[in-house]
């Protein structure tokens, strides 16, 4: 796992496998001019563009521009608003948006690591289970439940048993601990009927969404988005969004709410 500190040129964030003394604890989020206009920032004498590139960044309730502390935000609640806490000196900024194109050229050694890792977990992942639905199938036909078998040996020994996929394409039982000591591949038993990638508009989703379709094929697995009644109109219009674009690269891929 990499270690996130500031790059202090781009006033973006950069990857590490070393920790350095620009090295955040935190996991900063991005945080854009329509952030720093609802604490008032504008008013208070801050002057920055309105652009689509982040400004600064937040860990927790710590605001940093290029590596520095410049606020805090306390005391915000749905009712009350924020209590601006300039750190001394940074009353007045004018802020420059993060050079995005330079970040990102900066740690696309690092992202590619971290995305190809992603990609074979979720592959492995999908692999695993399919083989569950593939084992259940297979002795269902045979009137054999392989769950009940492992749960009856797990009675009898006082152990966890584990279903572990042969050398030889074949399916064997034996304690999850000499599974694991062979690094036998262990598949799960529950049936699985679909697959999901649940989706809710935020970054996180959203980064999970691409993954996917990077990993699986488009009629491998299903994008599901939860409508509670309070979503925001915007939450909405970025989900149908999501969908026209992901329908034009993959026409399979099935979108439920």
């Amino acid at each position: 796992m990499f270690k996130v500190s500031w790059d202090r040129e781009t006033g973006g964030v950069k990857l590490s496998s070393l920790v350095g003394k620009d090295t955040v604890n935190i996991s900063p989020r991005p945080v854009f001019f329509e952030e720093l206009n609802l604490l008032g920032l504008d008013k208070l004498g801050w002057k920055y563009p309105e652009c689509k590139e982040p400004l600064l960044w937040a860990c927790n309730k710590e605001y940093y521009y290029r590596g520095e502390l410049v606020f805090e935000a306390k005391n915000a609640n749905i009712y009350d608003k924020a209590t601006i806490i300039f750190q001394p000196g940074k009353e007045k900024l004018k802020l420059k948006a993060v050079d995005m194109k330079k970040m990102l050229e900066r740690t696309k050694e690092q992202m590619f690591l971290c995305e190809s890792e992603a990609i074979e977990f979720i592959r492995d992942t999908y692999d695993t289970y399919s083989s569950a639905n593939l084992i259940r199938e297979k002795h269902v036909a045979n009137k054999m439940d392989f769950e009940s078998l492992a749960e009856r040996q797990e009675k009898k020994t006082k152990q966890k048993m584990a279903i572990v996929k042969e050398d030889c394409e074949s399916f064997d039982i034996m304690p999850l601990s000499e599974a694991e000591k062979q690094g036998k591949k262990v598949l799960k038993a529950t049936k699985i009927d679909y697959f999901l990638a649940s989706f809710s508009g935020g970054k996180d989703s959203q980064v999970v969404l691409d993954l996917c379709t990077r990993a699986l094929p488009p009629d491998a697995f299903q994008v599901i988005y939860s409508d509670t009644g309070y979503e925001l109109p915007s939450s909405i219009e970025l989900y149908d969004e999501v969908q026209k674009y992901y329908h034009k690269q993959f026409p399979t891929l099935k979108f439920r709410t």
